[in-house]
């Protein structure tokens, strides 16, 4: 049997003890909090944690926010070929108090995956880095984990569904982009922004 040393190493601080935030409560009593054990691109497993409703990667006070959902994915296969996905695509979808709001999120990832972001597919095909300051969103080292900030509109460009209707799905990716392609025109596979 594996010891928690061992468990912690293939995930964010505290995922071992089901704390996959770090915040000194169960992710399993916040319903704005969720964790899976997603299979790496080498086949290692690693933990993935997402905060709906994230204030720093800690549930807001008095938070109705509800993650309805949290798996892993494939990519699909027109994702750009410079897009690196060691954990594939991460699938979320949450509830919202209000309507066509604005909601931040935040993912946390183990840095040995080696993304440089969270890249999310607008309604026009194009791959954007929504955790990059252009998009409000930023990376944050947190004692070793790697967590993602990002935000997301109800039925904005990044809502899955389209629709102001109290819920936003997102297939994303915490994935790795070379900064060589930085600056470059997208290849006809879909475009990207950072």
């Amino acid at each position: 049997m594996p010891d928690a040393q061992e468990n912690q190493a293939i995930g964010p601080k505290g995922s071992a003890t089901g704390d996959g935030n770090n915040d000194g409560i169960a992710d399993s009593t916040q319903a704005a909090v969720a964790s899976f054990s997603a299979k790496t691109s080498s086949g290692s497993g690693t933990s993935v944690t997402l905060v709906a409703d994230s204030q720093g990667g800690k549930v807001a006070s008095g938070s109705h926010t509800r993650i309805t959902s949290l798996e892993q994915k494939a990519a699909p296969a027109q994702t750009p070929k410079a897009l690196e996905t060691p954990i594939a695509l991460t699938s979320f979808k949450a509830t919202l108090e209000t309507a066509g709001s604005t909601e931040t999120f935040s993912l946390y990832v183990d840095p040995k995956i080696g993304a440089n972001g969270y890249w999310l597919q607008d309604h026009s095909g194009t791959w954007v880095n929504l955790a990059s300051s252009p998009y409000g969103g930023k990376m944050v080292d947190e004692g070793g984990r790697l967590r993602l900030d990002f935000t997301i509109t109800d039925g904005g460009a990044f809502d899955a569904d389209g629709q102001a209707d109290g819920s936003i799905t997102a297939p994303g990716a915490a994935a790795q982009m070379p900064l060589s392609i930085v600056g470059q025109a997208p290849d006809a596979a879909g475009g990207l922004w950072f």
